[in-house]
């Protein structure tokens, strides 16, 4: 018979490695099902326009998760679950705001809002993320205790010992994966197996991974090796990944979305210069603008180098309504300047007006300038309402008087001068409210 405490210790040994493996591995899918969403909300907002600010704000809010502002973000998603209780994304925001309070490490607020987010859309795509992202809480705020994770944790004990064993001995590490790949293993066990070897694996682990981004016929395990290529930051990886990128078919989980996910991760500057060339020549548009929103979030001068180069290359106006949105996304003075020629110059008005919204999301209270300026040069009513949206967009005393500028105005349609109102009745700046209140005079 077991001794009473070692069936204890070996009880607790099992409950520590449920949770260790339910945040370790687990989580490491929910980046790529989370992109699918996100590369949803970056469609809309592209064909929305100015006319959503709903999508503006929940954009803005997953920008800031995008450059680890994570109080900002908390922030942010937290006035927008307030000010649009009923909106159909009002899932993802919760999902984000969850995981924006647990990388603050405040895991109470994350566990209230992820819990709120499984009881009230238990049906939502977002709810397999916020499961993992539950695990991961829950282990912070009751270290020991054993969450939800399946009763049968065989899957999850290979994968810890097999963790453990790459962390001591990372020279055999690439041996016993392929052992494991080999094996009669689960597809759960041979994926994290698959990720183990491209964080531990080192310059050996390549052609491995390599081979299976190129030969391996459960789609999975598949992706999984073509996003750990990415992840390697190898240059023999890159042609792999070019190679599977430029693919004519493509869905948001897929082998050459992940390609595209993993160039985008990949430290080489000249992965910029691939996604470059798979939006310009890649055979799927949806693949084709998915990697310039990924290009987009990428740093380094060389970004902005390259999607100036897209906009004189790309023929489709849909095309370039991506790069034009993703130069938003950029702070350096030459993505600014692009805009504004764009928002003056270009003979599309959808163009034109896409320029004028990208503007804002620079986040630079000095860009307000060229909105006004723009504002008062322009003649055409369709561009000069997205102008006037876009001013809205901006918080301070500047933008509210011209804002009330408008309304005053008379030779101003009455229809723009409703918007304007309506603008400025979002604000809850003293100033602002005694104006709103003294038209009623």
């Amino acid at each position: 018979m077991m001794h009473p405490n070692t069936r204890n210790n070996t009880a607790h040994l099992k409950r520590c490695a449920l949770v260790f493996a339910g945040l370790a591995l687990a989580l490491a899918a929910a980046p790529a099902r989370a992109g699918a969403q996100n590369r949803e909300m970056f469609r809309r907002l592209i064909q929305s326009g100015d006319n959503d600010p709903a999508m503006r704000a929940l954009d803005t809010a997953r920008n800031l998760i995008d450059s680890q502002k994570w109080e900002q973000a908390a922030s942010a998603f937290d006035r927008f679950i307030v000010q649009y209780p009923s909106d159909k994304n009002l899932d993802a925001a919760l999902f984000w705001l969850s995981y924006a309070h647990s990388k603050q490490g405040n895991y109470q607020a994350a566990y209230d809002t992820v819990t709120r987010l499984l009881q009230s859309y238990p049906r939502s795509s977002w709810a397999g993320d916020a499961r993992e992202l539950r695990v991961e809480v829950l282990s912070k705020l009751r270290p020991g205790e054993r969450v939800d994770v399946p009763e049968d944790g065989t899957d999850e004990l290979k994968i810890i010992a097999l963790r453990a064993l790459c962390e001591n001995d990372k020279a055999t590490c690439s041996a016993r994966i392929s052992e494991v790949l080999r094996s009669n293993n689960s597809t759960r066990v041979k994926e994290a197996a698959i990720i183990l070897l491209g964080r531990y694996g080192g310059t050996e682990a390549v052609p491995a991974l390599i081979q299976i981004s190129r030969g391996e016929a459960d789609v999975k395990l598949k992706m999984r090796a073509i996003r750990a290529l990415g992840d390697t930051n190898d240059e023999r990886a890159l042609d792999v990944l070019r190679e599977i990128a430029m693919g004519p078919t493509y869905e948001d989980e897929s082998p050459t979305d992940s390609a595209i996910h993993a160039l985008a991760a990949h430290d080489n500057p000249r992965a910029v210069q691939i996604l470059g060339e798979v939006a310009t020549s890649g055979k799927n548009m949806r693949a084709r603008t998915h990697a310039i929103e990924l290009l987009a979030r990428r740093r380094g001068d060389n970004v902005v180098d390259e999607l100036l180069r897209l906009y004189d290359a790309v023929p489709e106006l849909q095309v370039k309504k991506y790069v034009v949105a993703a130069l938003g996304n950029r702070k350096d003075p030459r993505a600014l300047n692009k805009l504004i020629d764009v928002a003056r110059n270009a003979s599309d008005p959808g163009l034109r007006m896409q320029a004028i919204h990208a503007i804002p999301n620079r986040g630079e209270e000095q860009d307000l300038d060229v909105l006004l300026s723009l504002y008062d040069s322009e003649r055409n009513d369709d561009i000069k309402n997205s102008l006037l949206s876009a001013l809205g967009r901006y918080q301070n005393q500047r933008a509210y008087q011209k804002l009330e500028q408008i309304v005053l105005n008379t030779a101003e349609p009455i229809e723009r001068r409703k918007i304007a109102i309506s603008i400025l009745g979002n604000s809850k700046d003293p100033q602002v409210i005694q104006f709103l209140a003294g038209l009623l005079k």
